[in-house]
């Protein structure tokens, strides 16, 4: 750890926890081949590492306070030389560094004069086997999601728009590192997130009673698009009667009700390879109406077309179109 590497180097000046009403101990790194700083440059760079130890490095003053009441306290919070501490962060270790050891911390070319970089330790795995049935109605599931800002995007718009949970399947990147945790803007420390095996999938979705979605490109027509939401239309009528609903007149709030009613897990694979066959096989398959049928691009990025998913699945569609229609 960092806070142990530098107590071990310098025993003589101390570190500690900062105690209410008094100044923080402060440790000073000014060499880049201080072993507390390749711990560092570690922790962003390897999946292995983070998980022996049980710990992942955030940069950026935003994101550090942004994510400090959640990760309190901190391992070690890191600023540059001159810098006051902010006061409103706790942490074990208390570092100042010089730029060109900020800079090789973080990876970045340059450092502003504010610049924070904290270890925290990572936050436990969800048992969403053990969430209560009814408590998860909207999961989203990626399956082999290697680039990072794809990752990490998608798990911020799963927050922002009131997604229970993100699962990962097999083949996804680890979703805390620098790329991920920066793309999320510190979400997935917030999410619920599970790495699955594809059987531990399915007993999810069948604990939960979900509706497993595969997003697909859009192919116009095709049977299987077609059969995907027959069978999705199905179950909603379904639902609709077991909580005795009327069928939709095509109004906003009817459709908006019937898709709470709803309770979904969406699936979405890498670009390129698209989600594998074992797990397109359990799902109905979805698409976004694009122009020309498609003919104009062939398909989305992940981000930009889960985002589109969970936003139509979510809450925030109706009144959205409904400010829309009024214009």
């Amino acid at each position: 750890m960092v806070g142990a590497m530098l107590q071990t180097r310098c025993p003589t000046r101390g570190v500690a926890v900062r105690c209410a009403g008094q100044p923080p101990q402060v440790m000073h790194i000014s060499s880049t081949a201080n072993q507390a700083v390749k711990h560092c440059v570690r922790l962003r760079e390897s999946a292995k590492y983070r998980g022996e130890t049980g710990s992942a490095l955030i940069c950026g003053r935003d994101l550090v306070q942004e994510l400090a009441p959640l990760v309190a306290p901190m391992r070690a919070l890191v600023a540059l030389d001159g810098e006051a501490l902010p006061e409103n962060i706790a942490s074990q270790r208390y570092v100042t560094v010089t730029p060109p050891v900020m800079q090789k911390l973080t990876g970045l070319g340059t450092c502003p004069p504010s610049m924070l970089a904290a270890e925290v330790a990572l936050p436990r795995p969800a048992d969403l086997l053990r969430t209560p049935r009814g408590q998860l109605t909207r999961v989203l599931a990626l399956d082999g999601i290697q680039d990072a800002g794809n990752l990490g995007t998608l798990c911020r718009s799963a927050l922002a728009l009131g997604w229970h949970a993100v699962v990962l399947l097999p083949g996804c990147c680890d979703p805390y590192n620098d790329k991920a945790i920066k793309a999320s803007r510190g979400a997935v420390f917030k999410l619920p997130l599970a790495q699955c095996s594809l059987e531990q999938w399915q007993q999810l979705v069948e604990a939960h009673g979900l509706v497993p979605l595969a997003a697909e490109p859009d192919r116009g027509s095709s049977s299987s698009g077609s059969s995907g939401q027959a069978a999705i239309a199905a179950d909603q009528r379904q639902r609709g009667q077991e909580h005795g609903l009327e069928a939709p007149p095509g109004s906003l709030a009817d459709v908006q009700r019937q898709l709470a009613d709803l309770p979904v897990c969406l699936c979405l694979g890498a670009e390129g390879q698209g989600l594998s066959p074992a797990v397109l096989q359990r799902c109905h398959p979805v698409s976004i109406p694009q122009a020309a049928g498609g003919q104009l691009m062939e398909s989305l990025n992940v981000a930009a077309a889960g985002a589109i998913l969970m936003f139509a699945l979510s809450r925030g569609a109706a009144p959205l179109l409904a400010q829309l229609v009024a214009l």
